[in-house]
């Protein structure tokens, strides 16, 4: 079974774009997990709180748990769908975060653009490039429209 990861900043147009991935899948079953980055801090009191923190939590608008818990119930597939933070801005700290979640293949939309929804927000970008996990990168949503409507009038 894979598990997918998703780096996100819990926009929930995502899951158009993620249909792909259940329509190339029509027997596999997978897991997905949609993270987000923070920097780790410099702070002693802030690292010893590190484990109740919950204020990151707070910041996921009610709208995409909606759609995760929609996408899982029209999709078959879908085993289970989790959010993940990862704090830290090393590769190491995120081979370990990988390996420790099981991930087998990374959702990266080349379309993708970096959001902060924290001053201590981190750009994924960085991290997936160098850690050296499949990535699966769909051409962006127009293009592909454009490219079948052309296929489709000749």
């Amino acid at each position: 079974m894979k598990t997918i990861l998703i780096p996100t900043y819990f926009d929930d147009q995502c899951f158009t774009e993620l249909q792909q991935i259940v329509e190339n899948s029509a027997n596999e079953k997978f897991n997905l997990i949609f993270f987000h980055a923070y920097k780790l801090t410099d702070s002693i009191s802030d690292l010893l709180m590190l484990s109740r923190r919950t204020t990151e939590y707070g910041q996921i608008p009610e709208q995409f748990h909606k759609s995760c818990y929609d996408f899982k119930a029209n999709n078959d597939n879908v085993a289970s769908i989790r959010i993940e933070y990862f704090y830290g801005n090393t590769i190491a700290a995120f081979r370990n975060f990988v390996e420790a979640n099981e991930i087998t293949e990374v959702y990266f939309p080349k379309n993708y653009k970096f959001s902060q929804i924290s001053k201590h927000s981190l750009d994924p970008s960085i991290l997936l490039a160098k850690c050296k996990i499949p990535t699966y990168q769909p051409a962006p949503l127009q293009i592909r429209k454009i490219e079948e409507q052309v296929s489709m009038a000749m």
